[in-house]
């Protein structure tokens, strides 16, 4: 097969509906920034974002027809045994498209996976929200048992940023990936206070494809539109 054959066609795929997944969430959480009456939920915030995805979709790339789902489970692999835990865990948002470059037409479904959680200082020591974005939201793209992203050289985390300074979260963060050896985020450029800041990094997995990139936006809502300051 030819360097430029489907492989290649395939890879270039990938790398362009990445971007648009991207390019769509960025704006997608600016958009939800407007809103003046902001819940503090993930579950809440999260149903806005579906529908600020929406919006952002059309408004970016009208002529695309791949919309965003909200939790759906994650697809089924080829290699999957019927019952395997992973198929019963649902991230919070997916973009799946049928890859016509893809020479094996089982594995033609790809998907874009994005999980979200709130950061910030928590009302309860039960519930952690920088450490639980550590444990329950990085670790779902490593851990076999949730596989997020399966397959795929990369995806993404959302960031509610509620409250905190930045450098306090990140550490807070980073501290917590140290302990459950993670590799720590990277800032990407400058933080953008009332906006999206990007953050990344690259995880070695046990399961197929590693190293696997982890794009981090977080959505500053410390002080919503309108709010007193």
């Amino acid at each position: 097969m030819s360097a430029g054959g489907p492989p290649l066609l395939s890879h270039h795929l990938w790398a362009e509906r990445t971007n648009r997944c991207l390019m769509t969430l960025e704006r997608a959480l600016l958009l939800l920034r407007l809103d003046n009456d902001l819940p503090d939920s993930e579950i809440e915030l999260n149903r806005r974002l579906y529908f600020c995805l929406l919006t952002a979709s059309r408004e970016l790339y009208p002529e695309d027809d791949i919309a965003p789902v909200m939790e759906c489970n994650n697809q089924p692999d080829p290699d999957d045994a019927a019952r395997i835990a992973r198929a019963q865990k649902r991230p919070d948002f997916q973009w799946i498209y049928l890859d016509r470059y893809e020479s094996d037409p089982h594995r033609s479904s790809k998907q874009f996976v994005v999980e979200c959680k709130r950061l910030g200082a928590s009302s309860s020591s039960a519930w952690v929200f920088n450490v639980n974005y550590v444990n329950h939201g990085v670790s779902r793209f490593r851990d076999p048992q949730w596989a997020y992203g399966q397959r795929f050289p990369n995806g993404a985390m959302v960031g509610y940023w509620q409250s905190m300074d930045a450098a306090e979260v990140l550490n807070e963060i980073n501290d917590e990936s140290q302990r459950t050896s993670l590799p720590h985020l990277i800032l990407l450029g400058m933080w953008n206070p009332g906006a999206v800041s990007r953050l990344e990094h690259i995880l070695d997995r046990p399961i197929e494809v590693s190293p696997f990139r982890l794009h981090h936006l977080w959505i500053d809502l410390r002080h919503q539109p309108g709010s007193p300051r």
